[in-house]
């Protein structure tokens, strides 16, 4: 007999017994979506199912923890740049130069947790094509300065 075989007759004897009958989602169609195939590559089905059965690995919840946490930050940069384009003159930049100040180390600090969690995602992630680029923070923070510089911040 072959292992399929056997594997093959051990889920029959359970189905019979109905080992299967609690299960969540029973009945109900399948339902599609991109997320767990993103997330997971090739293994995205598997995945999904430990997922829906309330078993999801580490690096999964982490992944859903940094597209939360690059969603915040997004949030910031957004207000960061409502700030600088809403400061027309020097006496604007007086009155909301310490909120944008706040705005961009908030920036930062975010940004370099998410980092980490990256790092640690793309370090437990079971291969290359599952992994995900990290933010450049440096990058960021110089974006956001320069785009003080262009709204005329005064020095």
């Amino acid at each position: 007999m072959s292992l399929e075989k056997a594997i093959e007759g051990q889920i029959q004897e359970a189905m019979a017994a109905g080992a299967f009958d609690n299960l969540p989602g029973r009945g109900k169609p399948f339902v599609w979506n991109n997320e767990a195939e993103s997330a997971a590559g090739d293994n995205w089905l598997g995945f999904k199912l430990l997922r829906d059965g309330g078993y999801l690995p580490e690096w999964l919840n982490l992944g859903r923890e940094i597209e939360i946490d690059l969603e915040a930050l997004a949030v910031i940069d957004r207000n960061h740049q409502d700030y600088c384009e809403s400061a027309d003159s020097a006496d604007a930049w007086v009155r909301i130069g310490s909120a944008v100040d706040r705005l961009r180390v908030s920036y930062e600090k975010r940004a370099r947790e998410i980092r980490k969690k990256q790092d640690r995602f793309n370090h437990d992630a079971p291969g290359v094509r599952t992994q995900r680029p990290g933010i450049w923070v440096e990058h960021h923070i110089e974006r956001l300065i320069g785009r003080e510089r262009a709204a005329h911040r005064p020095d």
